[in-house]
């Protein structure tokens, strides 16, 4: 198998070639053997595709060039149709970008623009997975929403038993039509239940405390206008905005699709999940979206929820 990988890598094939460089005394300056192993972890059926035909990086790079054109114009002249074609056209350029290298966040934005909007994230997950993210996302979560909540209401015991029941409490003040909020509650409460502490990443303030808590490598941070902000997820926030690298990437009025933004976001840039809340987002990516096809072993606590499910 290591020749015929050696063989695949010298024909161009970019998932092999990705991992090739090894360090030797011809080429001292290379990765060592088996560091900083880049391949598909997380369901990414296209994790580094190659080129389209007929094209190569300088014609892509006229692309890229064109789109970020296209976004000094306002919203209204902008040509969508247009951003879309050439955003299908260069994601082999992109994934090359993104995969082989750490770019900041900052420097991905200027340089892909359209990637950052909801329309083209969304397309671009499809193009990594072949999976509808909002459309896969809520039809699983909603399979579980009620058992969640079932399960919930047991843990009443110790420090996330107490964070637990005052969401439950705050939650119990909703319509119980409508179907937002028992999703909020349904993943707000994963943390709470996998004992993850999700302080760092799920943040609450006032608009005038904004540029205080938009800080950190990822969070979601909810803006509301009360006079006390909850301490649990709010149900219904001014805003909630998506935070990458001290950077606000995104935005949206309602948590649960800022949620879903965020978990886009970290596979259109091959970032990885926060650690605090690794239990969370494998949850969402196995389990809610099913994107491992049953064949990863989750962790036990993970596993004994997913069997509590089942």
């Amino acid at each position: 198998m290591g020749n015929y990988r050696t063989k695949l890598s010298r024909a161009g094939v970019k998932d092999v070639a990705v991992n090739a460089g090894k360090r030797s005394k011809s080429n001292p300056e290379a990765s060592a053997s088996r560091s900083s192993i880049k391949r598909p972890r997380r369901g990414e059926v296209n994790f580094l595709p190659k080129y389209p035909s007929g094209e190569n990086k300088d014609t892509l790079e006229t692309l890229r060039l064109a789109m970020v054109e296209e976004f000094k114009k306002t919203t209204a002249e902008r040509n969508m149709i247009l951003i879309h074609q050439h955003m299908q056209r260069t994601f082999a350029l992109r994934r090359e970008e993104i995969v082989n290298s750490t770019s900041p966040i900052a420097d991905l934005k200027e340089r892909w623009p359209a990637l950052f909007g909801e329309a083209q994230l969304y397309s671009e997950f499809h193009r990594i997975t072949n999976q509808n993210l909002p459309f896969s996302f809520f039809a699983g979560l909603d399979k579980y929403t009620q058992q969640l909540l079932q399960l919930y209401k047991k843990k009443r015991t110790g420090i996330f038993g107490e964070k637990m029941a005052n969401l439950l409490g705050a939650y119990a003040e909703q319509d119980k039509n409508d179907i937002s909020a028992a999703r909020v509650a349904a993943l707000a409460g994963l943390p709470l239940y996998l004992k993850e502490d999700s302080s760092a990443v799920f943040k609450n303030c006032k608009e005038e405390e904004f540029e205080e808590f938009h800080k950190g490598p990822v969070a979601l941070v909810a803006v509301v206008d009360e006079d006390n902000v909850p301490s649990v997820i709010p149900f219904q926030p001014l805003s909630v905005s998506v935070i990458l690298e001290d950077q606000v990437v995104m935005s949206h009025r309602s948590w649960a699709d800022a949620l879903v933004n965020l978990f886009g976001l970290l596979f259109a840039l091959h970032l990885s999940y926060p650690e605090k809340l690794a239990g969370l987002f494998e949850f969402v990516q196995i389990v809610i979206l099913n994107l491992d096809d049953g064949r990863r072993q989750l962790k036990p606590k993970l596993q004994a929820l997913r069997n509590e499910l089942d």
